[in-house]
């Protein structure tokens, strides 16, 4: 390349110009491909970690609920769900069968079955009986309770670390464009700015020539041969 086409052409401006924009370019597509593969992994990586809470929180849901309904923390419909619930087990009314039978057997050999001493006995009986089953059954739900909070705490966590993930890397790619934008925009400036340049190197040489000359010639206080 000519020393003229160094000092006053745009073209070597405008081509560093359109080669760092091609750059920026280049590397912001790189750079989101790589950080989009990440994220598409690592959803991946949540997704599996996730699984097994969701599992767990199907599993437990219903003991968890079971457990509101006889603690009463679902109200009079709950309890009434909690009642029926425990008193269909066959062993409930297997038990109850029995005991009544051992307290009229108690009656019959104190020849006392139709007496007012035996029906305070069975009812006695029923109401001690369907209390310990009641205690029991609540205290069979209650690790269901903590199951299920360990479950949904645990989905939470897994869903709380994807979103951070996707948060970050959508920030990074923000970040990204804006630099590659900015490097771009500052580039093109440069290239636009690239005819001023060229100019000023004209006008500078034109000047520096004509100087030359006029030492040449002696006029303007110059003398040919240093005189």
């Amino acid at each position: 390349m000519s020393l003229f086409t160094d000092l006053f052409s745009t073209k070597p401006a405008e081509q560093a110009a359109q080669d760092q924009i091609a750059g920026y370019k280049t590397g912001l597509t790189n750079a989101n491909s790589t950080l989009t593969n990440a994220q598409t992994n690592a959803d991946s990586l949540y997704s599996q970690a996730s699984a097994p809470y969701t599992t767990l929180m199907s599993s437990t849901k219903a003991g968890s609920d079971a457990y509101g309904d006889a603690t009463g923390a679902n109200g009079a419909e709950g309890l009434a769900r909690a009642k029926a619930l425990y008193q269909a087990d066959p062993g409930y009314s297997g038990g109850l069968t029995t005991g009544i039978d051992q307290v009229m057997r108690t009656a019959a050999a104190r020849g006392d079955t139709g007496g007012g001493n035996t029906s305070a006995d069975m009812i006695k009986f029923a109401s001690d009986y369907d209390n310990q089953k009641y205690s029991s059954y609540v205290s069979g739900l209650a690790p269901y309770l903590s199951a299920n909070q360990n479950a949904v705490s645990g989905y939470a966590g897994t869903k709380t670390g994807q979103a951070a993930l996707d948060t970050g890397i959508a920030g990074q790619q923000a970040t990204n464009q804006w630099n590659a934008a900015t490097g771009s925009g500052n580039a093109q400036a440069q290239a636009d700015l690239a005819p001023y340049s060229a100019s000023s190197n004209f006008w500078g040489a034109l000047m520096g020539a004509g100087n030359m000359a006029l030492k040449a010639s002696g006029v303007g206080g110059y003398a040919p041969g240093g005189k």
